[in-house]
């Protein structure tokens, strides 16, 4: 059994003081406030002995070989397997039950520089003693007990490490040294490590005596840790408009979406003055927000009878500071009472925590609910009210993105599983809304809009988008705004808004006052906060032109240019755009073109790689279908069965993550391929009496884009021509659901279509024989399937031949 290696300086845990273990008062001068009926004594002794001796049991296995002097109880040794070890040698590998002490073993993390956050779960704190009591109390006085454990943890804590050895675990963490100085930890080190040999020599010279505190630095600027406590699981979650005065103190969760973030900027803690006259170093703690500066130096030397007090200077490089950050949290739409606005409440997030959730997320957080009185004129104006926030302990996001999921091993393996699959494509696809009935090339093309295609950057800057964008077109009632609503639920970074009561100043950016600073500042509008994500425009045709402009930037450069009150920048907007749109006139009619029906220009329409018309149309038998089930819905709150179980949205969400990381390309021997089917594609436009989209450079970029998300889909490096076919077939079916002919063509049997085109093939081409492969591009790109292509070899047996990959037409 391997020894354990001695960790310098802090490998040894130092224990609780023994004098105070004996029933003595435990020292908490400058602790308060007090609250009457506790005892504070008894209380840190509590918290010291559950830091100290809480455990759990543990199962690690251990090799014995050589080791013949170890001594194991039975009851400890579960299983002993026979293996060989890495010197090749046989020996026996033990499977022992071991007392895990979870928070001593973070305190030596936290003095050994390893750890910086410290939470501790209240679930532990019961099941430690049972004591309900004790959990209640820290639930009810939770700043108190906040402060009792950040004592405790000041008591337990190992004597910090020398400076040196602290520099030596930041070289061996591949630190540089510039680096390694610019830390703060390191430079309070330094200055701790001077004074403290300052004050040995003083000793020594009989300078100063052993119980002066005139070289000792405040306990909070020696430490490591930011102490959290965290709720038990079975906590209630409290609804913001009902956190009232109670509350006061007390730990809460709640749940809500954060509508406003701040920057993170530095607040200080601990200021350190020097005096100009005596040298003396003055430090201040703060509590609050804001603070008053010292100005006259109250050391000895300067309060000599006759003398003039000295001057401080604040000495930023010595004082400590903490990352901060303030939340704006508010009610998500299904907390509000009917008739009611939504409530907010703001949140302090500090050190660790800042950063942890972004505008737009919904988020589940914990923290005490405490008042801070109003400064400055507010505070005139505001008398005896005092406003309220809520100091964060821990933040869990209900959606992360797709590169903060944190896959288990059995949820990958199920996802190569699947993949492996040739379905599915089409199960995940269906997986999409499976309350909608139909609209499946709408939900390959959205699945696909998930995926993405890769992003492309140039040596010169240059980018070439990857996100997709689509726009969905047609009547009302065909379900365009719940597959916009879903969309947005489904991914990760999903935002849904309404054209209507969007402006062009929300969708990108406004310039608004800091609430903490004062200054002027960008706020990201829908498509900022979208960023990665996928933004649902709903009511498109709805929105004012002026403000409709706005969106041209981001739907090819992805990008946001901004002007505004001295502010000039350039925000990211990497987004993919979901836009539903109704006809100009209420429903589609198609005694007039296309442009009449949904007036929008084609600078904006050729910006979307995929358009599709959903029209309802009278047909007898998919009504009785579409009725079948929406009467399903209705009667059982789920879908109707399908032939195989529909993926969840977690599911659905990790497998689009696993695809986003595969960066498929497209080989030199497709590119003859891709050329030919895009002058296929501009040669129908051309033909075409009514065309409503043109095929321009953009539509076969948008080709290469669907290509590649299809590609990644599948988990290949490589773009195959099945991969361009799709692409090409969605196209066509977005071209193909606009013309004005579909009404005409919608009782043609497929199969007898795909008869004709064989028919017409070989009559232009004077042959009576043609290549499979050859008339397969030709079936695929005028909307059919492979599936119907074999249909119809199989009607058409008798006049169409097939043998060694041709087909003769008899």
């Amino acid at each position: 059994m391997n020894k354990s290696v001695k960790k310098p300086g802090a490998s040894t845990f130092k224990g609780f003081k023994k004098n105070d273990k004996t029933g003595s008062k435990v020292n908490l001068e400058g602790f308060g406030p007090f609250i009457d009926g506790i005892d504070y004594s008894e209380e840190v002794k509590k918290c010291c002995d559950f830091l100290e001796n809480y455990s759990y049991r543990d199962y690690v296995y251990k090799d014995t070989t050589n080791n013949e002097d170890e001594h194991m109880e039975p009851q400890d040794m579960d299983d002993i397997d026979s293996n060989t070890n890495n010197n090749g040698n046989s020996g026996n590998r033990v499977k022992l039950a071991e007392n895990i002490f979870k928070y001593r073993d973070m305190i030596k993390q936290v003095a050994n520089r390893k750890r910086k956050q410290f939470d501790i779960e209240l679930d532990d704190v019961f099941y430690y003693k049972r004591d309900i009591e004790f959990v209640q109390s820290i639930e009810n006085h939770t700043l108190t007990y906040h402060r009792l454990f950040t004592y405790a943890l000041d008591q337990l804590m190992p004597p910090p490490l020398s400076v040196q050895s602290t520099i030596n675990n930041s070289v061996n963490n591949s630190n540089s040294e510039e680096e390694i100085y610019q830390n703060s930890d390191m430079v309070l080190d330094l200055l701790a490590a001077q004074r403290i040999e300052r004050k040995r020599q003083l000793l020594e010279q009989n300078e100063i005596k052993a119980d002066s505190t005139e070289f000792d630095f405040p306990k909070e600027i020696l430490r490591r840790f930011e102490l959290h406590l965290i709720p038990r699981i079975n906590k209630p979650l409290i609804p913001i408009r009902l956190i009232r005065s109670e509350h006061i103190g007390r730990l809460v969760t709640l749940t809500g979406i954060c509508t406003r973030v701040t920057d993170v900027k530095p607040l200080v803690v601990i200021a350190l003055y020097t005096c100009d006259s005596c040298g003396a170093e003055v430090f201040q703690e703060v509590t609050s927000r804001e603070f008053m500066p010292l100005f006259d130096c109250k050391s000895k030397q300067c309060n000599e009878a006759g003398k003039r007090a000295g001057t401080l200077t604040l000495q930023t490089r010595g004082s400590k500071f903490i990352k901060f950050q303030e939340v704006k949290i508010q009610e998500i739409a299904n907390q509000v009472p009917i008739g009611h606005t939504p409530r907010s409440i703001k949140v302090y997030m500090r050190g660790e925590l800042t950063r942890k959730a972004s505008p737009g997320d919904i988020v589940t957080l914990s923290g005490i609910f405490l008042p801070t009185p109003y400064t400055g004129h507010k505070a005139i104006r505001a008398g005896l009210l005092a406003d309220t926030f809520i100091e964060a302990q821990k933040v869990t996001q209900h959606k992360k993105t797709y590169e903060q999921l944190d896959l288990t091993e059995e949820v990958i393996n199920k996802i190569e599983m699947e993949s492996q699959s040739g379905s599915i494509y089409e199960r995940l696809s269906m997986s999409l809304a499976p309350e909608i009935y139909g609209h499946l090339d709408v939900k390959k093309a959205l699945l696909l809009m998930m995926v993405g295609g890769q992003t492309k950057r140039m040596s010169d800057g240059m980018n070439i988008r990857g996100d997709i964008n689509i726009c969905l077109m047609g009547d009302p009632g065909v379900a365009k705004s719940q597959l916009l609503k879903h969309i947005a639920k489904v991914a990760p970074r999903g935002i849904y808004t309404s054209g209507k009561g969007s402006s062009g100043v929300g969708l990108t950016a406004a310039v608004i006052k800091d609430s903490i600073s004062g200054e002027f500042v960008l706020e990201g509008g829908s498509l900022v906060l979208a960023d990665m994500g996928i933004c649902c425009i709903d009511e498109f045709d709805k929105m004012d032109e002026s403000d409709r402009t706005a969106i041209h930037e981001v739907m090819e450069q992805q990008t946001i240019s901004i002007a505004k009150a001295g502010i000039t920048t350039t925000l990211n907007a990497r987004t993919s755009i979901l836009a539903a749109a109704n006809p100009a006139l209420g429903r589609y009619n198609f005694s007039y073109t296309p442009e009449e029906n949904f007036r929008l220009p084609h600078s904006l329409l050729s910006r979307f790689d995929l358009l599709f018309l959903m029209v309802d149309k009278a047909d007898l038998e998919a009504d009785r279908l579409l009725s079948e089930h929406v009467t399903f819905v209705h009667m059982h709150s789920m879908p109707p069965q399908l032939s195989f179980d529909p993926f969840d949205q977690e599911f659905i969400r990790a497998y689009v993550s696993q695809a986003r990381k595969i960066t498929p390309h497209v080989p030199k021997e497709l590119t003859d391929f891709v050329v030919d089917s895009y002058i296929t594609l501009r040669k129908q436009d051309s033909e075409s009496k009514h065309p409503f989209t043109y095929t321009t450079a953009r539509s076969l970029l948008g080709i290469l884009r669907l290509a590649q998300a299809f590609a990644r889909l599948k988990f290949s490096e490589t773009v195959s021509k099945e991969d361009i076919e799709e692409a090409m077939r969605l196209m066509f079916m977005s071209k193909e659901s606009i013309r004005v002919s579909k009404e005409k063509k919608a009782h043609v049997n497929p199969i007898s279509a795909i008869y004709s085109i064989i028919k017409d093939f070989c009559k232009q081409n004077k042959v009576s024989k043609v290549n499979i492969l050859d008339i397969q591009q030709k079936i695929v790109s005028s909307g059919f399937t492979k599936q119907q292509m074999e249909e119809c070899f199989s009607v058409y047996k008798d006049v169409l031949y097939i043998n060694s990959g041709s087909i003769l037409l008899v």
